[in-house]
């Protein structure tokens, strides 16, 4: 490593902070700590709402220190840098993509990020970036495959228990938020790998001409969600088999579900206590407490009915599944949806950035591109 440089330029939040606070600063690169440690020269890197929420303050309700400034952004693309001495898949020049850390227990603390020209990634975490990708492309996908991947095998699990045998293939499947991350991603997959028949979505007024343009020929019925009271207005109730909620209104949407054989599952949402514990072992009890009080909630409301619900946090642990999502990217079952600003272009990093902290306004995955 010693032909690399000592600095880098980075994205930062200097202490915690909203979006607006993000500067980009010269910071030491990151060194290899660790046997299977992957040090990548970053082009280009995504952002995730856990990143800003993470640089809002999340970290607060746990014991630990955080150490300041705190780097942006998990997933990243570009060409490994070095390797460390267990590291048997990958070799210093070959274009690779990422996400920083697995799933399980997720660092809260780590002092990592691809939003800046070095950053470090277990081994089990890289994949070989196909060489018809583009750095920007590849920086936007594995995050949001992976966990439509595994939000859809979690769900033909709920429908073989409710005994619905045939997968996916055929069957209804509601996905709100058709321009957002991971919706746009979920619905490509489930049309393209799991044969679903008939997709319904969701975005705002702005966006209904632009759904057709991204995501040709996927979606069945798209409902402009400011112009309906309820989702019901437009969607049957009863009459969707397997919900991907991607936002925060879980309960709209319950009465789309089949009553009989239906399946939910969601990823933003509150998560099962037992869940945070994987995620976070010291979270305190009190979170642990609200959790299960909200599980108890979600039971109520769908009491009378035989609807599977659960929730779904995507886990870059599980290596097989990493495989799979590659295998999903590097075909084209999958293609990025995405928008694009250059690192040192700090108002348009942190406008952006503050439209994935809101959950609102921008199309499909913020990317940063890194000089």
């Amino acid at each position: 490593m010693s032909d690399l440089p000592s600095t880098m330029r980075a994205l930062v939040a200097p202490t915690y902070c909203a979006p607006s606070g993000y500067e980009v600063i010269d910071t030491p690169i990151p060194t290899i700590k660790n046997p299977d440690d992957v040090l990548i020269r970053v082009h280009a890197a995504a952002i995730q709402a856990g990143d800003t929420q993470r640089a809002r303050g999340a970290p607060r309700i746990l014991p630990g220190k955080m150490k300041f400034p705190i780097k942006i952004g998990l997933e990243g693309s570009g060409v490994v840098a070095a390797v460390g001495p267990s590291v048997t898949k990958f070799k210093p020049g070959d274009e690779v993509y990422t996400l920083a850390q697995p799933g399980r227990p997720f660092d809260m603390f780590a002092d990592n990020g691809f939003a800046c020209q070095y950053g470090v990634s277990p081994e089990s975490c890289v994949l070989p970036k196909p060489s018809h990708l583009s750095h920007e492309d590849a920086a936007s996908l594995p995050g949001s495959t992976l966990t439509a991947y595994q939000c859809a095998e979690t769900a033909l699990h709920l429908l073989r228990e409710n005994g619905v045998s045939g997968g996916l293939e055929g069957k209804t499947a509601f996905v709100p938020g058709a321009l957002s991350g991971t919706g746009s991603v979920a619905i490509q997959l489930l049309k393209n790998h799991y044969g679903v028949a008939r997709v319904i979505s969701t975005v705002s007024t702005a966006k209904m001409p632009l759904v057709e343009a991204y995501l040709p020929g996927l979606v069945d019925q798209l409902v402009d969600y400011t112009a309906v009271r309820r989702l019901t207005d437009a969607i049957p109730a009863g009459s969707v088999d397997f919900v991907l909620n991607t936002q925060w209104d879980l309960l709209s949407t319950f009465a789309l579900a089949n009553p009989r054989t239906g399946v939910i599952v969601s990823i933003s949402s509150l998560p099962p206590p037992a869940l945070l514990r994987e995620l976070m072992p010291a979270a305190p009890f009190w979170i642990c407490w609200i959790l299960a009080v909200a599980q108890w909630y979600y039971a109520f409301r769908l009491r009378g009915t035989n609807i599977k619900y659960t929730f779904v946090s995507g886990n870059f642990g599980v290596r097989e599944d990493v495989e799979r999502t590659g295998e999903f990217i590097a075909t084209g079952r999958v293609k990025a949806v995405k928008r694009t600003v250059a690192l040192e272009d700090i108002e348009a990093v942190r406008k952006g950035c503050e439209q994935v902290y809101a959950s609102k306004g921008g199309i499909g995955k913020l990317v940063i591109t890194i000089p």
